[in-house]
């Protein structure tokens, strides 16, 4: 997810009272960052967890290595993957291909010959790009009762792609910026077409961005089907810009990186982001999130077709279920777990999750999407 989710330490080093991009290409901050995200979308939820059911037995037998393939922006969680090395005998070697969308096309066609066993970062807007080909191989997850029924895909796509992570992709505000400048700053969507925040907001483009894209749904999914092509012409005639991934936006145009944008597409995680990395070190994060914007965002994992260690892939892809690679995602890659782990402090107080996030019907996406792209581009490019 594109800059695809907001997400991941190895977006961010610590500068000058900002935070800026390091590694990351993808896509969930002069203090913060979806989008990959997931980002998307964020619920934290559901079912508890007892570490005596949730840890894989140790496996002297394994391979040495298992690949997993994602998006730039995905931050390894070390303490994780050492855990998982010991159970397993096996080290996760990461493999990134670009942002989210761009992952999701190079392995559909290198589909049957994967350049690696594991995928992770296909998110609810592409989750049906991937599943209508042969491209990942079905299983049996051990952990997804700790999934919520409300994150999980039915029958045998939910058997291909296991929920890991969620997300909100929000619209973020800069505080200061409106507080030093005397303007109120918005609270709904249709006052980002308000002349009053006309060259005040800048996007990540739906055709190369998963964020992007997610917004592009929550448009349709607040105007209609028949509504949201007038929307976009009132963005447009209000001097919106548009950038090719969530980094571009949030990097090079938001004014808390330093741009002159000071409403940009991100994640309703960035917040927390803005006060981890932070130098001088903030209190409390320079952005807030407009929760009328939220979209929701989940993002899942699947054993590869054709992987070259199967066994292992799905051995993995339970790990990414357990609570020690849950825990460590909030902090890793500014995401929400999935299941019912212990949230940092950082999160419970900067993260607001919506209550009723934008969404539209997996099979209305999935029949539309490239149709809504295309009219998109014609009216945006």
């Amino acid at each position: 997810m594109s800059s695809s989710r907001f997400r991941g330490s190895s977006r961010f080093r610590r500068s000058s009272g900002s935070i800026r991009s390091s590694t990351f290409k993808r896509s969930r901050i002069a203090t913060c960052c979806a989008l990959a995200g997931c980002i998307l979308m964020l619920a934290s939820a559901c079912s508890s967890d007892t570490s005596s059911t949730a840890k894989p037995e140790q496996d002297s037998s394994s391979k040495d290595e298992v690949v997993l393939v994602t998006y730039d922006a995905f931050a390894l969680p070390e303490d994780a993957a050492a855990e998982f090395t010991k159970l397993t005998g096996a080290t996760i070697k990461v493999v990134a291909t670009g942002d989210s969308s761009t992952m999701l096309t190079k392995a559909l066609l290198s589909a049957g010959a994967p350049e690696g066993d594991v995928i992770f970062g296909i998110d609810n807007t592409l989750a049906t790009r991937a599943l209508a080909e042969d491209l990942l191989q079905p299983f049996q997850p051990k952990l997804i009762e700790q999934v919520p029924d409300s994150l999980r895909l039915d029958g045998k796509a939910g058997e291909q792609l296991v929920p890991i992570d969620t997300g909100d992709v929000c619209i973020n505000i800069d505080q200061e910026w409106f507080a030093n400048n005397g303007i109120e700053a918005p609270t709904e969507m249709a006052q980002l077409a308000d002349p009053t925040y006309r060259d005040l907001l800048v996007l990540a483009s739906p055709v190369t961005s998963s964020p992007g894209l997610a917004f592009l749904i929550g448009t349709i999914a607040l105007s209609g089907e028949d509504g949201w092509l007038d929307y976009w012409q009132q963005l447009k005639d209000n001097g919106v810009r548009v950038r090719p991934s969530w980094d571009d936006a949030y990097y090079s145009d938001y004014t808390v990186s330093g741009g002159d944008r000071p409403l940009v597409l991100s994640y309703a995680s960035s917040p927390p982001a803005e006060v981890v990395f932070s130098d001088p070190k903030r209190t409390e994060p320079a952005s807030s999130v407009m929760l009328d914007t939220c979209v929701a965002q989940v993002e899942y994992a699947g054993v590869l077709a054709g992987a070259a260690e199967p066994e292992l892939g799905q051995k993995l892809v339970d790990f990414m279920l357990s609570p020690a690679w849950q825990k460590a995602l909030p902090l890793s890659n500014f995401v929400f777990p999935v299941t019912d782990v212990e949230l940092p402090e950082v999160f419970e107080k900067f993260a607001p999750g919506a209550t009723k996030p934008l969404s539209l019907d997996p099979a209305l996406i999935s029949a539309q999407r490239d149709a809504w792209i295309e009219q998109w581009r014609e009216k945006m490019e």
